[in-house]
């Protein structure tokens, strides 16, 4: 069995072994996620639901023909279709076009440790992937699967062969956080404006709740007067050596979330990211080059933007938390699986 590295508040199924996550985040979260909520209130009373993000065209994965496919026990009591209906509004939010590796369908499961994408396929080509969501709690499924997905997105399973090592991987883990974080809020929105049935508009104030409560983690936010690139420069070292340094990943995926929500059609960009043979043991600068180089006219923009940000002290706006809904729904139970694992998955 594979040795893990484990943040005792955040990984549940490792401090409580054979516990549902739920409960015990309920029992020991509830007094911060209602702080968090009153706080979210407050402050952002007078300035309504956000709006739609502009930019991104609605698509439909499932119209375009990727397949999703929920198997398997340990779900609760929900059916596997309404699991998959999020499953398949996760990737309506992160996608703008199929892409052509993503005919190959998905096959999610549910496990009692990490949530994880595994480099393995099933017998069929499939990608698997495992959640640790279940029950109604629909904001840990977007949570888990955003990130996920994201590292289908990313090409995760290229240049990967009998050493493992992969010095830019954190950057990976960091931008699928940032979808977990970018697909929370805009699902909100989209749930409220265009659900996929009536029953979905109420559970849209469990995400925005929930993303409230992330964005706000004292630990994600960037020192004062430290632009990112000096932080990144005393910190990349750590990074390149456990790329699931989930604290220094947020921090990150904070600062870069506000340009993928100005620019979400550029999700796609992710695609040409991982794809040079000599990726996995560049330095970080050489790493974001070939991602520029390889990324198509329409993208080579949206990616120098984050090569300034992360490179040259630039600095991205700042991203502005949800109004924390007063609907229907029950509130979240707090901080799902940060995913860890061994050296033959993505997590």
């Amino acid at each position: 069995m594979e040795s893990r590295k484990t943040e005792q508040s955040k990984l549940p199924w490792s401090a409580v072994p054979r516990r549902r996550a739920s409960d015990w985040l309920i029992g020991r979260l509830r007094l911060p996620i209602i702080i968090a909520s009153v706080i979210s209130s407050l402050t952002y009373a007078d300035m309504g639901h956000a709006a739609p993000t502009p930019g991104k065209k609605p698509f439909s994965s499932r119209q375009q023909g990727l397949r999703i496919q929920v198997e398997g026990g340990g779900w609760g009591q929900v059916p596997k279709a309404a699991i998959e209906t999020v499953l398949y509004s996760v990737a309506d939010e992160l996608m703008a076009r199929l892409p052509r590796k993503l005919a190959t369908p998905i096959v999610v499961t549910h496990t009692e440790s990490s949530p994880i994408a595994l480099y393995e396929r099933g017998p069929q080509g499939e990608y698997l992937i495992r959640l640790h969501a279940s029950g109604e709690d629909w904001q840990f499924y977007v949570y888990e699967f955003a990130h996920e997905l994201c590292h289908l997105l990313s090409n995760y399973e290229e240049n990967v062969g009998a050493d493992p090592t992969k010095y830019n991987q954190w950057f990976e883990e960091t931008l699928c956080e940032t979808a977990s974080l970018f697909t929370l809020k805009n699902l909100a929105t989209t749930w409220e404006a265009a659900p996929p049935g009536p029953e979905w508009v109420a559970q849209a104030g469990k995400l925005r709740r929930f993303f409230n409560l992330l964005i706000n983690e004292a630990h994600r936010q960037l020192p004062p007067n430290s632009p990112l690139a000096s932080w990144l420069r005393t910190n990349e070292e750590a990074l390149k050596r456990d790329p699931y340094l989930r604290k220094k990943n947020e921090v990150v995926a904070n600062l870069l979330l506000p340009l993928f929500e100005k620019h979400p059609e550029n999700w796609d960009a992710l695609t040409y990211l991982n794809l040079n043979p000599t990726d996995a043991r560049s330095n970080f600068q050489q790493y974001l080059n070939h991602w520029y180089q390889n990324a198509p006219d329409e993208h080579k923009l949206f990616v120098s933007r984050i090569l300034t940000v992360l490179l040259q002290d630039g600095k991205p706006p700042l991203a502005a938390p949800l109004i924390a809904s007063g609907g229907a729904g029950a509130g979240v139970a707090g901080v799902p699986g940060k995913d860890e694992g061994g050296p033959r998955r993505a997590r």
